[in-house]
């Protein structure tokens, strides 16, 4: 016999004796397990409301709404979109005072006329209205605006104002029937 199946075959042994003490206790044990379980959730979602204070939102707004259906480029933004190039799924507008983490957007350098086709086909692809809305800042500050069918997104404020908003996934899409 090796070490190895020695060792395996103590460990079943081992594992069979435990079962059997286990089943006697079994109440003895979920009582003692109980006050960790507390201080394990409390623990957690302490963490979780110290690291939610830095977010952002997306507030809807008809005037964000217009300015895309208009076809009006804001000239003090940086704009990015997510989704295929023809049919985006979100298009933002970024303010310069901010930088975006573009790991998931692609910047453009948006004309109205491209704006044009991608209101209008997002408006006939999507199987949802896009609207738009302004992007804030934790305290409720505009740090540029979004326009898509899909109405949330993640919203993050991170160190030396560098926002990381994570897009959603793609909106249903209207198919030919």
């Amino acid at each position: 016999m090796t070490l190895f199946s020695l060792l395996v075959g103590s460990r079943m042994l081992i594992d069979i004796t435990d079962v059997r003490s286990k089943k006697s206790d079994s109440n003895s044990s979920a009582k003692r397990q109980w006050p960790p379980a507390v201080i394990c959730l409390s623990f957690y979602f302490f963490l979780f409301s110290c690291a939610t204070q830095n977010n952002g939102k997306l507030q809807s707004s008809s005037e964000i709404t217009k300015i895309f259906e208009d076809h009006q480029v804001l000239s003090d933004h940086l704009y990015y979109y997510s989704g295929l190039q023809g049919v985006p799924n979100v298009i933002i507008g970024i303010h310069p005072h901010y930088s975006l983490r573009t790991d998931q957007w692609q910047q453009v350098d948006l004309t109205s006329r491209t704006l044009k086709k991608w209101v209008f086909r997002m408006r006939t692809v999507q199987f949802i209205r896009p609207q738009g809305a302004w992007i804030l800042d934790p305290d409720g500050n505009r740090i540029g605006i979004w326009f898509s069918a899909q109405r949330q997104a993640p919203v993050r404020l991170q160190q030396n104002n560098r926002v990381v908003i994570i897009p959603p996934k793609p909106p249903k899409l209207q198919g030919i029937r």
